[in-house]
């Protein structure tokens, strides 16, 4: 799908993309049927049992068709999840990594509080709505190196801080790690190459209803029932693809809730 179309489809809110899949699946099917049928039924003329034909014919491809749309939403779905997933986890070792500092003198302590915090809100308030362009900014990167310095800057000086600096190392190591793997979700997952094979199946499929001989009302009625579905599962493949640049996956509520209830208390006016 070309990045300008794409860009216009994430411009959308969540329910006007799935409109405009339908319509887009349903406007094709229609425009097939008022201006393409005309020549098959032409070239058909006079085929016996045509619709039987077309049932037996399209069985088989229904089947491997609806399989493959299948497994994608499921790969999908399942994708759009762990994805969610990491998300909360790296939350979660966030929120650790700033319980945990009170282990550290005061200074030591308040400093990275304050780069907890601050990278906290660069995720909830800049990172994620750059992902919706498909954008990782590079300030992510470097908070978390400054906080890394400043650990590794520490000396423990005690057994009790030793234990607790070593578990807050190990800690960050973890939610870096999380990290990476949230950011994964940029970028589509499925290939190319299985858009282009979805394409191709709703075209054959769109081909085999403008085959069916029935009424014109009816025509356009059953093909618009179907497409409209056809629509909505590429719509539901296509949003849960790209989970941090669509409104129904992952979200930064994880970030947000564990500033507002961990962090902000104590944050400096």
């Amino acid at each position: 799908m070309p990045e300008w179309l794409i860009q216009i489809l994430d411009a959308m809110p969540v329910e006007t993309q799935a409109f405009a899949f339908s319509l887009f699946f349903v406007a094709v099917a229609w425009f097939g049927v008022i201006f393409v049928r005309p020549f098959f039924r032409f070239w058909l003329r006079g085929q016996p049992r045509l619709n039987e034909i077309v049932n037996y014919a399209s069985a088989g491809f229904s089947l491997f068709y609806g399989l493959l749309l299948g497994l994608l939403s499921v790969a999908a779905y399942t994708n759009a999840r762990d994805i969610s997933g990491f998300a909360g986890r790296e939350a979660a070792e966030l929120v650790s990594i700033y319980r945990s500092a009170l282990a550290y003198p005061e200074s030591t302590r308040e400093e990275v509080r304050d780069l907890l915090r601050d990278y906290t809100l660069f995720v909830v308030d800049r990172e994620w709505p750059a992902y919706r362009d498909g954008r990782v900014p590079v300030g992510g990167e470097n908070r978390l190196l400054a906080i890394r310095e400043t650990l590794l800057g520490f000396e423990p000086v005690t057994v009790t801080q030793q234990i607790a600096h070593t578990s807050i190392l190990e800690t960050f190591n973890s939610m870096v790690s999380l990290r990476q793997q949230r950011l994964a979700g940029v970028d589509p997952s499925i290939p190319t190459v299985m858009w282009f094979t979805v394409a191709i199946g709703a075209g054959i499929t769109i081909v085999f209803l403008l085959l069916l001989e029935v009424r014109f009302g009816l025509h356009l009625f059953i093909s618009g029932l179907i497409c409209t579905f056809l629509g909505l599962m590429v719509f539901m493949i296509y949003v849960q693809d790209r989970p941090l640049r669509s409104e129904v996956a992952a979200s930064s509520v994880p970030f947000a809730l564990a500033y507002e209830r961990v962090m902000r208390w104590d944050e400096r006016p």
